[in-house]
């Protein structure tokens, strides 16, 4: 059994949260308690006298106070990236407005530009996911690289968009 402390910082994140409780609630045992929970670390004969001042504190309190004694795990949980390239003949000002347009189309947010260009974030169903879209001019072409980073299926998801999106719009077909 393990505890989960997911903060958040807005309404949607919670959201976010909740519908993936929805989604595993059948695959494993999820209990969502209600009131407040907290993590308490000190000497055992510290925290059974404030679990009995706490139980003094309430009615029919057998039935609402509930200890269980936790480590903390350290999960070893890799983020997934991936990085696609393109060249094209185009100029830089129109693979901009055409990046700008992808981002629009995928939802992405603008979150601020980098050392090498500009990084968006990215909600879906499959998760959230990070990019970073650079571009470079070399000689008469223009080289354009995205790097996507998230856990789990949102990486291959979002970059099988991108190049569907790409390949049409550098004209290859598959």
């Amino acid at each position: 059994m393990f505890l989960l402390v997911l903060d958040y910082e807005s309404d949607s994140e919670r959201k976010r949260i909740d519908y993936a409780i929805e989604r595993w609630k059948d695959t494993l045992k999820i209990i969502k308690p209600k009131g407040t929970m907290i993590i308490v670390d000190g000497k055992q004969n510290r925290i059974d006298e404030f679990v009995k001042d706490l139980c003094s504190r309430l009615e029919k309190s057998e039935e609402k106070v509930t200890v269980y004694e936790i480590n903390k795990n350290t999960l070893e949980i890799e983020k997934n990236v991936k990085k696609i390239n393109y060249q094209t003949t185009e100029k830089r000002e129109f693979i901009e407005k055409f990046m700008d347009y992808l981002m629009s189309k995928l939802s992405a947010s603008y979150e601020y530009k980098s050392k090498i260009g500009k990084v968006y974030k990215l909600y879906t169903k499959k998760g959230q996911a990070t990019l970073e879209i650079s571009l470079q001019d070399k000689e008469d072409k223009t080289n354009i690289v995205i790097a996507i980073d998230g856990y789990g299926e949102v990486v291959d998801f979002i970059s099988e968009k991108i190049n569907n999106e790409m390949r049409t719009f550098l004209g290859e077909r598959k």
